[in-house]
Formats: C-alpha cells, structure tokens, sequence
C-alpha cells in the first residue's frame, strides 16, 4: 500500500496552479487554468494533463474543482473550499483550503482529503511589482495511516512592462522515505487581458531523476 501511495503522489507532483493559495476570488470573478505536461523519464514519454478553477461565492469564500490525470494510471479530483484566515496588511495574506475527493492508481479510486495553509505577499522590485506564495500541506489518501506532507514556494513577476518570470519548488515527504521535490522554471505570455500562456520546464527528482515540458493557459474571468 505504502508503495502504491508513493508511485501516486510521484505522479501528481507538480500539477497545482500557482495562482491559488492565499489570495481569494472577488465576489462573483474566477480563474481557470488548463496544463499539459510532457515528461520524459529513462527515454519513457507520459503525459500528464491538469485542469483547475475556483470562484469567488463571497467576499470571503473561494469554491473550486481540481482535476489530473497522467495517460490514465494516476489521477484525482478534488472539490475545496477556501477561506481568509487574516489579512495582515495590503500586501499580505493568509488563508486555509480543505479539499475533498478521490484519487486513482490504475482506475482503482480511494478517497483523499488536503488541507492547506497557504501564505502570500505581493511586492515591488526593480523589475516591476511581483508576488510570492508558499503553501504547507497535509495530504492522506485512502485508510493509510501515513499522511504526505508538502512544501510549495513560488516567485513571479506580474508587471505588464517586464518580462514575466516565474520560479516554483515543490517538496514533498513521507515518513520513512526520502524527500522527493521539483524544480520549475517558466514564462508567462500575455495572450489577452485576462489570459496568460504559460511555459515551463520541470525538473523532477523522486526514486530517480525526469524532466517534463509544461504548456498551459491561465485565464481569469
């Protein structure tokens, strides 16, 4: 069981939007993203693919799906619900998530549960105004009793006058095991007002090392 966890945290790591955590929809707005990642490991291709959404119901309460599958061995879909826990000041921000759901290891689903804490701030620099975000998690599937622990960081640049970098480290750790982390750097592309192409390379490294090529489409509405 402890091996068919890990296989499936292995294979949906590093799938969660940048763009959720600590700062909450607007009453009545949304963003939606669509990823799709190419990832070659020991001369084997998968794909994994992702879909994310929330919404702002009110003012302080942020409702979403999130979705992943890799070539239909792994997935999961998940509902959550989001909630500020403080607004220290403009520029920082707190927030706790609980998301409910299922996930699969070769069509065989048992229930999953995250709950998040998430921290974020915005900032300016010398190339314009940016934010970074960091979420903790604590993540169990089915009956095992060993939870996954996860620490995710981001750092983008947002000015419409610069080029828009971003930097996300994911890690992840379960007891006993080695700790596992990814390392992705991408570009954001304005297509439109609302929308952003994203492209990035990640790095992964678990019981061995692989590289996926990610492409994706951020859209706020």
């Amino acid at each position: 069981m402890c091996r068919a966890l890990i296989v499936i945290w292995l294979y949906v790591l590093g799938v969660a939007p940048v763009l959720a955590g600590a700062w909450l929809r607007d009453k009545g707005s949304g963003f939606a993203s669509a990823t799709s990642t190419l990832r070659n490991s020991n001369g084997v291709w998968s794909t994994e693919v992702g879909y994310y959404a929330d919404f702002g119901l009110t003012a302080r309460l942020s409702f979403g799906v999130d979705l992943n599958d890799n070539d239909n061995l792994s997935g999961h879909a998940l509902v959550f619900a989001r909630v500020p826990l403080s607004r220290l000041t403009r520029q920082y921000h707190l927030a706790a998530e609980l998301a409910l759901g299922g996930a699969h290891y070769r069509n065989a689903w048992q229930p999953m549960r995250k709950l998040t804490l998430s921290y974020g701030r915005t900032f300016e620099s010398n190339r314009g105004y940016g934010w970074v975000a960091v979420d903790g998690i604590y993540e169990t599937r089915g009956t095992h009793s060993e939870p996954i622990l996860k620490l995710d960081a981001t750092i983008g640049l947002s000015d419409p006058d610069h080029l828009r970098p971003l930097l996300q480290l994911e890690t992840a750790k379960i007891s006993g095991q080695p700790l596992f982390y990814a390392i992705t750097p991408a570009l954001q592309i304005p297509l439109t007002q609302k929308s952003i192409l994203l492209i990035g390379v990640e790095h992964r490294v678990s019981n061995h090392r692989s590289l996926g090529f990610k492409l994706g489409v951020w859209h706020r509405f």
